[in-house]
């Protein structure tokens, strides 16, 4: 009886564990996407940001962070300060909430060519 008393508590714990979510962090550099003809960006701030994903803790532990894509949308850019929301793409695979990016707002300097 004791011995089925460990095995059920150990299967319980291990389906508790696998169902669990849990949060990853990490920092990625972010793409200049659509960027029109005529325009060269000077520079980026910040040019990384901090992207915050949530999930079950056996897929998260599957995620390949660099097929996750971090971009903005440059087809509004123009001469001067843009400041350009940022978008988080995931792989069709991976299996997980984007919760926040931090920020999620950077500025992109550019000039004309």
């Amino acid at each position: 009886l004791k011995i089925l008393s460990l095995l059920v508590a150990f299967l319980l714990w291990l389906n508790i564990t696998s169902t669990q979510k849990t949060r990853f962090e990490f920092f990625s550099e972010v793409k200049i996407l659509n960027v029109p003809k005529g325009i060269l960006i000077e520079k980026v701030e910040p040019e990384k940001v901090l992207v915050v994903i949530e999930g079950v803790r056996s897929k998260l532990n599957q995620v390949n962070i660099s097929k996750i894509e971090v971009y903005v949308d440059g087809k509004t850019i123009k001469k001067g300060k843009n400041t350009l929301k940022v978008f988080v793409k995931p792989s069709k695979t991976e299996n997980f909430d984007i919760v926040k990016v931090i920020p999620d707002k950077i500025h992109v300097y550019a000039k004309p060519k």
